[in-house]
């Protein structure tokens, strides 16, 4: 019951932050609403957790949220940068109030299915079905002349056919079933613990059965009656018959009973149980097995033991899968940030081919940069264009030029914020040559042309190898699994020569 108010509570809490953030943060809200973004519904909830991190990231001087912004420049080729750094935000919170809220709300309505089963009254236990295994019950019963409830467990047995057998190794099953009986105690001496009665014989074929020769000391399934146990003990014995078809043998062991030190709770529980018991083996035929009503002329009412908590781990499992979700997309950034450096690396040597070529045609750098621009936007505008970074860059680089930017700084930004090594080199080679003019920018872009085309060429050379290098395993396997069909067969056949 703890649980599930403890769960109940969780999501109120989670209902207090979507109601305040969506008093703080309409405008945002709806904005988002507004864009049919994934998630729409948890921005609310998400705004205000953002608010919550902003403010936690301030206090501790973390660089958390500067990185992230800095990835999103280089992703997305924009100026507002903030903008799309607090959808970001607004996204993954949202996705972690979604999960939380999710689990919560699973583990809630299981848990209060579980509380209202423990709370319900059970009459009766369903048998399993011929040939299906014994079901564990466990039970807790209330009223009689005990205090709150006690615990009454044991298996509720399958339905059994009668069938006759042949028999034969009954003095094997015996010597095995002495050596068992003593179970938990000492010896046969001095039994204050359950008897561990052999049920299921090691010979195929035989049955075995046990008769206690005094029921009111020891029970059909071994259990011991100590509250019946004189002080000084009691000699009394077992008869355990072995049966296989029309054959049939008894064995009587003997045994002494000594008393056990147990408080009135527990005398009581036992009793119970083994009073359960012995009505579940009276009943081994029917369906159900009817729960008594009254116990030493008192009311009883059982009820279902605590079941297990699947509540509490599905609540787990929400809050869980919304703090994984909330560091897949850190992790979501980083892979599309090194997605973005590798297609950069990759049309590096292309854009310089482009200048090259433009250039030693006589075009300015500016009019080659525009062509190249152009030509981008047009292949851009037909069916199955594909953006490429570096193309979106240098776009957003020619606006800014046509916008009024001075034409070396435009450049030496598109070189900042590509990020790259060659690309900071090609904006030097730029800059050098609008500053000191010249007409050596061509051959100079050859030259790094070349070189560009070289080190992608050694790139692809050395993936190659470690592609080989991870195919080695695989093949490693095979050779594994062929030599075992080979050996096996020829081993086990010459075993049998």
């Amino acid at each position: 019951m703890k649980t599930v108010i403890a769960m109940g509570a969780g999501l109120a809490l989670l209902a207090v932050i979507y109601a305040v953030g969506w008093w703080k943060g309409k405008a945002v809200c709806r904005e988002a609403a507004g864009k049919k973004m994934k998630m729409n519904l948890a921005y609310p909830a998400g705004y205000l957790m953002a608010l919550w991190y902003e403010k936690a990231e301030k206090c501790f001087s973390s660089r958390g949220g500067k990185k992230i912004r800095e990835g999103l420049g280089r992703l997305l080729v924009k100026q507002d940068v903030e903008r799309e750094y607090q959808a970001f935000q607004l996204k993954r919170f949202a996705g972690v109030w979604l999960l939380a809220a999710a689990g919560l709300t699973i583990g809630l309505i299981c848990g209060y299915r579980e509380v209202r089963e423990e709370n319900t009254p059970v009459t009766s236990l369903s048998r399993p079905e011929p040939g299906s295994l014994a079901e564990p019950y466990r039970l807790e019963a209330e009223g009689g002349s005990w205090e709150g409830r006690i615990t009454v467990e044991g298996e509720v047995q399958a339905r059994k056919y009668t069938r006759e057998e042949s028999a034969e190794g009954f003095e094997t099953v015996y010597q095995q079933a002495l050596a068992l009986l003593p179970g938990e105690n000492p010896s046969l001496e001095q039994v204050s613990r359950p008897l561990d009665f052999l049920q299921e014989s090691p010979v195929e074929g035989i049955r075995i059965s046990w008769r206690p020769e005094e029921w009111e000391y020891i029970g059909y399934d071994g259990e011991i009656l100590a509250s019946s146990v004189p002080e000084d003990g009691i000699v009394t014995g077992v008869v355990m018959t072995l049966s296989c078809g029309e054959l049939s043998e008894e064995y009587r062991i003997p045994c002494k009973i000594v008393p056990e030190n147990l408080s009135g709770t527990e005398k009581e529980e036992k009793e119970l149980a083994l009073e359960v018991k012995t009505i579940e083996a009276e009943a081994i035929y029917d369906g159900t097995v009817e729960l008594p009503r009254a116990w030493k002329e008192t009311e009883v009412t059982f009820y279902r033991a605590e079941t297990s908590r699947n509540s509490l781990w599905l609540c787990l499992l929400g809050i869980l899968a919304g703090a994984l979700y909330f560091l897949s997309q850190d992790q979501k950034l980083k892979e599309e940030k090194k997605e973005r450096d590798r297609q950069l690396l990759a049309d590096y040597p292309e854009v310089l081919s482009k200048l090259a070529v433009l250039l030693g045609a006589g075009l300015t750098v500016r009019n080659a940069w525009g062509r190249i621009v152009e030509n981008y936007t047009d292949q851009l505008a037909l069916p199955g264009g594909i953006r490429r970074y570096v193309y979106e860059e240098m776009l957003y680089t020619y606006r800014g030029i046509r916008g009024g930017q001075p034409e070396i700084q435009a450049y030496r930004e598109f070189g900042r914020r590509c990020g790259l090594q060659q690309y900071r080199r090609l904006m030097i080679l730029l800059e050098q040559s609008l500053k000191k003019g010249g007409g050596a920018l061509a051959q100079r872009l050859r030259i790094e042309t070349e070189e560009a085309f070289s080190a992608r060429l050694h790139q692809a050379r050395r993936k190659g190898e470690e592609a080989k290098t991870r195919l080695m395993i695989p093949m490693f396997l095979m050779f594994i699994l062929v030599l075992t069909l080979i050996l096996v067969p020829a081993a086990l056949a010459f075993s049998q020569m």
